[in-house]
């Protein structure tokens, strides 16, 4: 699912799971307990380059007010534990 960022509009971070936004090749997926944020895009000297400047810093500063508004928010977040081996049934 893919639809063009803007402030306020895109996607509220943390709060879907898999929801992502694409601005001009960098893409941006929602999670609960991460955002990954990838690709490459330009952010140009003209309005197109202020539109997409606008839009990212728009999410930013959203993702930074769930942040600081979340009173138990920890330290640090556990890695994943890795995935375990389970013994072939069919061997």
């Amino acid at each position: 699912m893919s639809k063009p960022a803007s402030s306020k509009s895109a996607i509220k971070p943390f709060a879907e799971g898999a929801a992502s936004v694409e601005l001009g090749g960098f893409t941006i997926e929602n999670g609960t307990a991460a955002i990954a944020m990838y690709g490459q895009t330009d952010l140009t000297r003209d309005k197109a380059g202020l539109d997409k400047a606008r839009a990212l810093l728009g999410f930013l500063q959203e993702v930074v007010q769930v942040l600081e508004g979340d009173l138990a928010l920890p330290a640090a977040i556990e890695p994943p534990k890795p995935a375990g081996t389970v013994k072939n049934p069919f061997s």
